[in-house]
């Protein structure tokens, strides 16, 4: 499991303070409203060991408009300071992420899990879609895309501990 997650992309400068335009890749967007301290990085895909050397920054401020998130950044308080940080990503260190609730998963942490129908492998978790209806596993399933809702009516167990996710389907599915 990944000791840092991804919570946002800084899409581009807000007016003229130093602020960042942000789009959330969290399900709760009000979540900057509880940031207490982050990180950013430029690789998307961040292993823990970039965050060893990796600086930390605090909010001064938040708000929202449509989709996005406005954060102002304590310290960077002119465009030419803020300017770097364009196309970089948002991380926090789990223990400051968002609680879950039962049944909620991380993305990052359900991606690579083996999936099972009965006792067969049917491929591994590569991607999760998010919908408004719901989440769709991606799953590797003879080199094709598998897609699977993310749904009791489909999902059966997650078990965390071993990587496992076994599913339930209907005809046609497979």
């Amino acid at each position: 499991m990944r000791k840092f997650l991804r919570i946002g992309k800084i899409i581009s400068l807000h007016g003229i303070k130093g602020e960042v335009k942000i789009f959330p890749t969290t399900d709760d967007v009000k979540r900057f409203d509880e940031l207490k301290e982050f990180y950013i990085l430029k690789d998307e895909d961040a292993e823990d060991e970039a965050f060893n050397d990796a600086e930390t920054y605090e909010p001064q401020g938040v708000k929202y408009i449509k989709n996005t998130c406005i954060l102002k950044i304590k310290g960077f308080d002119k465009i030419e300071d803020s300017n770097k940080f364009v196309g970089s990503n948002i991380y926090v260190d789990r223990t400051n992420a968002v609680e879950l609730k039962n049944n909620e998963y991380y993305i990052v942490d359900l991606i690579g899990f083996k999936c099972y129908k009965d006792d067969a492998l049917i491929g591994n978790v590569k991607d999760i879609m998010k919908t408004k209806a719901n989440s769709i596993l991606v799953v590797d399933y003879n080199k094709k895309d598998l897609l699977i809702p993310m749904v009791s009516d489909f999902i059966e167990n997650v078990d965390i501990d071993n990587s496992i996710i076994k599913i339930k389907t209907i005809e046609g599915l497979i």
